[in-house]
This record gives structure tokens, C-alpha cells and sequence, in this order.
């Protein structure tokens, strides 16, 4: 049987090994485990010795002054990766940490940049760029909110008035217009105002749509749904149009009044949500660790203040190899046997 040279668990066992033995903190133990470890299948020893190459090579990686500004694009819009292992270099240089992270992520843990969505924001009529907030006037009287990292275009005629949210979240306050409707393209969804105030979510896997004021009425692969203020409905490429659903008004836009609210959320939810207000990109590497509960209500002017306050109240523990990448960890993992 022919062994994948990217076998994730073997991969994600080297890398561990790798990270705590250069940790500084391994105790002779590690190192006896570490041994046994290897040197219980070939296979144990060369995917070892593939990570540890490869991880010296990026320490001469070195990157251009002109290439700075393309490296913190892509690094903050880097959805997170979640490995189990666990990651740390200390030695990483300024100048060459940007790339040497973006290699690692692409090369050991199988590539998990969306660079399609960049794309798309980069073409799009209006954006934000990453911690960003925007409001727009548009030319019918409406006011569009866009959130941080969003992108959406506009293309209004004599007949209707339509957009297109290419990615992120935006809040439509929309002015009465008989003569043309307003819809909002969503992935393979249209939300028809019937004069309202709403928002749209598009994440990569799903969009949720949530109304304020007025009505909305959602659309998406021939079922329909009709929205009142304080309902909501998600749907996505798999799932179809959900059940709508009921919600706390005091929390939808929350971000328009500069805080990130969450009432008993997932800690991957709330890390996805930190990702976006900050250049780049917060991993949690232990998977059982984003189902942890969280509440809290925090300032997305200082999205670092929210590791703080997790650091605080859950048993894990932050790894900060550069200001742009930190690793989340439980407090204490055994090794792998």
C-alpha cells in the first residue's frame, strides 16, 4: 500500500513533535517519547524529517519590501486551519515571517486560503478592507453599512435597484421607491426589501439573513420565506432555505454600534468573528476547544482584548508567534503517544 506523503495524521504527530521539542520546554521524557515515537514505523521518521526540512528552510525565507503590503492582504483574509498539533517558532524573522506562516499553512496543513473571495472583493463596486467600517449613500437615498472585510456592487436602472454582496456582512436601510424594487444577490439567495431595514451575513458556507424594520422576503432555490422584524433564516449550497427563526434585535448589527455580542456561542464562532476585525489570523488547534461556551459582549476596536478576556475565563492558553498569527491551545495537552 502506497503511503500519502500528506497523511494528516502522521503530518499533524511530526509536527506536534517538532513544535515541542523546539519549544524549549520538552523535558527528557519528550525526548524518550519522541524517540519511540519514530522509531516505531519508518514512515514516523521520513515525515518527521519532511516537516523538520521544510520548517528550517523558511527560516531564509526573506520577503521584499515591495511584497509587504500583498503579504498582510493575503494574511488578513487567511481563514483559520484547525490541526492538532501544536505550532511554535520563535526564530521566525520579522521581515520573512509573513511568507514563512503562509507556507506553512499551505504546505502542512493542506492549504486553507480563500483567495477566490479576495478576488471577488477586489472587483466589487464598494469594500472594506480588514477592521474597516463604511457607510455608503447610495444614489436612490438608501444607506448601506458594510462590516469589516465585506464587498458588495451596485447597479441600479430605471427599472430596479439591485446589489450584490460578494462576501462579509451589510446592513441595508432602504428608501421607499414604488417604481423599483430593491434586491439583494446573496450566493444563489435573493432578498427582496419590502421597505425595510435588514442585514446579510455571507460566509463561505452559508448566509443569514436578519430583519429590523418593515419586511423582507428571502428567495432561494424555489422556496421563499417572508421576514418580520426580529426574524431570521439562513441558507447555504447544501442546506436550502431554514426554518425561520426568531432573534434578539438588541444583538443584530451590533457591530454598527462597535461591539461583537455573543449570548452562549461556540468559541470557534466567536475566534471566527475576532478573525475578521484583525490583520491576520487566530487558529485554534485543539478541536474539541471550539465548542467551549462563551458570553460576552467586547469592543471590535480592540479584537485582541477579546483573547484576553478568553485567556481569562477558559482553560486555554495563547500562543503569540507574530502580531499577525497566534496559535489557541487547552492549557495543558499530553503528548502524542
Amino acid at each position: 500500500m502506497r503511503h500519502d506523503p500528506f497523511d494528516k495524521t502522521v503530518s499533524d504527530e511530526a509536527l506536534v513533535w517538532l513544535t515541542r521539542l523546539r519549544s524549549g520546554d520538552a523535558t527528557e521524557d519528550d525526548h524518550r517519547r519522541f524517540e519511540a515515537w519514530r522509531a516505531c514505523s519508518p514512515i514516523h521518521a521520513r515525515e518527521f524529517e519532511r516537516i523538520s526540512t521544510l520548517w528550517d528552510d523558511l527560516d531564509g525565507l526573506k520577503a521584499p519590501a515591495d511584497m509587504r503590503p500583498a503579504r498582510e492582504k493575503i494574511l488578513a483574509h487567511a481563514l483559520p486551519v484547525y490541526p492538532p498539533g501544536r505550532m511554535r517558532k520563535a526564530a521566525l524573522s520579522g521581515r520573512g515571517a509573513g511568507i514563512a506562516l503562509v507556507a506553512v499553512l499551505l504546505v502542512l496543513l493542506g492549504g486553507s486560503l480563500w483567495l477566490p473571495e479576495t478576488v471577488m472583493r477586489l472587483a466589487s463596486d464598494y469594500h472594506t478592507e480588514t477592521g474597516e467600517l463604511k457607510a455608503l449613500s447610495l444614489a436612490d437615498g438608501s444607506t448601506v453599512y458594510l462590516d469589516t472585510d465585506s464587498a458588495v456592487s451596485v447597479d441600479f436602472s430605471p427599472q430596479a435597484r439591485r446589489l450584490k454582496l460578494h462576501q462579509g456582512r451589510v446592513l441595508f436601510v432602504v428608501a421607499a421607491d414604488k417604481r423599483r424594487s430593491f434586491e439583494v444577490k446573496a450566493a444563489n439567495g435573493t432578498i427582496r426589501a419590502l421597505g425595510t431595514v435588514f442585514e446579510v451575513y455571507k460566509k463561505p458556507d452559508q448566509v443569514a439573513v436578519s430583519v429590523l424594520e418593515s419586511a423582507v422576503q428571502v428567495s432561494h432555490n424555489g422556496s421563499t420565506a417572508k421576514l418580520v422584524p426580529g426574524q431570521r433564516v439562513h441558507y447555504g449550497p447544501d442546506t436550502g432555505l431554514s426554518e425561520v427563526e426568531s432573534l434578539d434585535l438588541g444583538q443584530v448589527a451590533a457591530w454598527r454600534r462597535g461591539k461583537l455580542v455573543f449570548n452562549n456561542r461556540p468559541l470557534g464562532e466567536v475566534i471566527d468573528e475576532v478573525n475578521r476585525y484583525r490583520k491576520g489570523v487566530i487558529l485554534i488547534l485543539d478541536r474539541p476547544l471550539r465548542t467551549s461556551r462563551v458570553s460576552g459582549i467586547f469592543d471590535i476596536r480592540h479584537p485582541d482584548a477579546v483573547l484576553r478576556a478568553l485567556e481569562d475565563t477558559l482553560p486555554l492558553r495563547a500562543y503569540r508567534l507574530t502580531r499577525y498569527f497566534i496559535l489557541l491551545d487547552r492549557d495543558k495537552i499530553p503528548a502524542p503517544s
